[in-house]
């Protein structure tokens, strides 16, 4: 699986560009699936083309831009939506664009290497938790663990959007929550069941 510090890495990247969602989201591509893809590993494991690089850099920057604008401003009045529910909008949207760009078989490997690098903060998606087959028991606290983790972020969020955390704190904070959150999840699975999603990851990315 990829090592730890790339984990890390990742992390503070999401969490510099949205709100690190990853780690809470009820979703099959909880985090930056463009961010995730302009790392280096990543974007030649996948052998993006030159075009495809150019459109998924465009998208991460209007992710970055756009996030970042709307953690500074309140809910839209006019919207009835929350600044969390707004920020799911755009990532969601923005995944939907940058997965579009891919070819049927770099879209299955992507998947795989989404498991590797988000590791087990994955139990959370829908497709993950069927192709392991949990439990009720066993979604039951991965649930109690994903909204726990909403409130955390969201926490976070308005201690940034107030001034009280710092840019670099808050990337730090969430970087650290979202490895922790990952390793109570992985807890709750049986060995066949660690051992099943180590599968679903398929070939590791090289190491660097």
């Amino acid at each position: 699986m990829f090592k730890k510090t790339q984990l890390a890495i990742l992390g503070l990247a999401l969490a510099a560009s949205a709100p690190l969602q990853a780690t809470t989201r009820a979703t099959d591509y909880p985090g930056s699936v463009s961010l995730l893809m302009e790392m280096p590993a990543v974007r030649e494991d996948l052998a993006l083309s030159r075009d495809q690089t150019a459109q998924l850099h465009s998208l991460r920057q209007e992710l970055k831009s756009r996030s970042q604008s709307l953690l500074k401003s309140p809910a839209a009045a006019n919207t009835g939506l929350t600044q969390d529910q707004r920020l799911f909008a755009l990532i969601d949207g923005n995944n939907a664009r940058a997965l579009a760009l891919l070819t049927p078989t770099q879209f299955a490997r992507f998947t795989e290497i989404q498991n590797q690098i988000l590791s087990y903060s994955m139990l959370v998606s829908p497709q993950i938790q069927k192709q392991l087959r949990l439990t009720y028991r066993q979604k039951a606290s991965i649930e109690a663990l994903r909204i726990r983790g909403l409130e955390f972020v969201s926490e976070i969020n308005r201690s940034y959007s107030s001034g009280a955390v710092s840019h670099k704190n808050r990337v730090d904070i969430l970087r650290d929550y979202r490895m922790r959150q990952a390793e109570e999840m992985k807890s709750l699975l049986t060995p066949a069941q660690r051992n099943a999603f180590v599968a679903l990851c398929g070939k590791p990315l090289p190491k660097s």
